[in-house]
């Protein structure tokens, strides 16, 4: 007896029920088991009581709906990927261009190219100003604007001419030097900061700027989201777009 138990012990390691993977069960209900349990339905019914029409056509209905919803998941899917693919080859057409980004207060001003600034005002304004500060933190432009209706206000800046709402500021041109032909020569590229003050139900209030960027490169995102990255090192969103500009 010593020996058979010595031979079931050594074949223990050999048990195949022991041995066997577990496997995962699959509670969901597929079509095609849908289908099964139907036909296994009609197939075993009591032929004296017969299912009755209606039930098994509400039986039907409700497998046209979830296969309905099933291909309805697939095709939103499928329209989910395309849409990604359609907005990173939009947004990587907008790479060397220039876009106004939501709470964005500051640009890099390049000779030959605008900065495009927006602001939008909940109420008319009273006493508006513009003001401009260089990345030393001087004030290079202070501008007044007088009265500004409510609603959004653009303006565009050159480094010499500003223009508001589609017409020239009045600034002061006599600090500029000019070249030969007669141009101002504009302020020097760099940095640029940029504020909108005004006076809005008796208090001086600075308003939130929306100022532009250009775009050096486009990433597409491990959660398939499109950033853009902007020159300075910042970055935006697409939803963060307030305006795509022309480039001069």
């Amino acid at each position: 007896m010593a020996d058979i138990t010595g031979v079931s012990g050594s074949l223990s390691q050999y048990d195949i029920a022991d041995k066997k993977p577990a496997v995962a069960k699959n509670n969901e209900l597929g079509k095609t088991e849908f289908l099964e349990l139907m036909i296994a339905q009609l197939n075993n019914q009591n032929p004296l009581e017969p299912q009755d029409d209606a039930a098994f056509i509400a039986e039907l209905a409700q497998f046209s709906t979830v296969e309905g919803i099933q291909s309805m998941s697939e095709g939103f899917d499928d329209l989910a990927v395309s849409y990604k693919s359609s907005q990173a080859l939009q947004a990587s057409s907008l790479v060397g261009g220039s876009v106004t980004v939501e709470g964005n207060d500051s640009s890099a001003l390049r000779i030959g190219e605008l900065v495009h600034g927006m602001t939008e005002l909940d109420a008319g304004t009273e006493g508006l100003r513009l003001q401009i500060e260089n990345e030393f933190g001087e004030i290079v432009e202070d501008v007044a604007l007088g009265y500004q209706p409510s609603g959004p206000m653009s303006f565009k800046w050159d480094g010499a001419n500003l223009e508001v709402n589609g017409e020239l500021a009045d600034i002061d041109y006599d600090k500029f030097a000019t070249e030969e032909n007669g141009n101002l020569i504009p302020h020097d590229e760099g940095d640029y900061t940029f504020r909108v003050k005004g006076e809005l139900a008796g208090a001086q209030q600075t308003f939130n700027t929306n100022i532009s960027r250009r775009v050096e490169s486009v990433t597409i995102l491990g959660t398939n989201d499109i950033q853009l990255n902007l020159t300075g090192g910042g970055t935006a969103t697409l939803d963060q777009i307030k305006q795509i500009n022309a480039v001069y």
